[in-house]
């Protein structure tokens, strides 16, 4: 990035010093269902139009049933809103004799 440019933005950045009211951390069961209102912002679509690859809240818990350390949120500390997620998922993976395949089918649909 040339600070030239964008002196404003390098300049007035939040730092994890505590100037920015985000914080990350890891998800719990209890933030499920703000998970899934993230998720529906994010993505721009409603409860009444879930698909196969909405992320809900039942697949939130499932998640962090399966893999708690890999589930991470960005919470709004002033307002307790969850404002982004993270979904991680760690696999070995053998190049020689794996087939690519879909998040979907690697997850059994989430």
């Amino acid at each position: 990035m040339d600070a030239n440019l964008t002196p404003s933005i390098v300049r007035n950045r939040p730092r994890q010093s505590g100037a920015t009211p985000i914080v990350v951390r890891p998800a719990s069961v209890e933030m499920v269902d703000l998970m899934e209102r993230c998720h529906q912002q994010a993505y721009g679509y409603g409860p009444d139009q879930l698909d196969a690859e909405s992320l809900t809240a039942e697949k939130f818990r499932s998640h962090l049933s399966v893999f708690p350390e890999g589930q991470f949120v960005a919470l709004d500390s002033h307002s307790r809103q969850v404002v982004g997620t993270s979904t991680n998922m760690r696999r070995d993976f053998d190049f020689a004799r794996d087939s690519a395949v879909s998040w979907a089918e690697l997850t059994k649909d989430g």
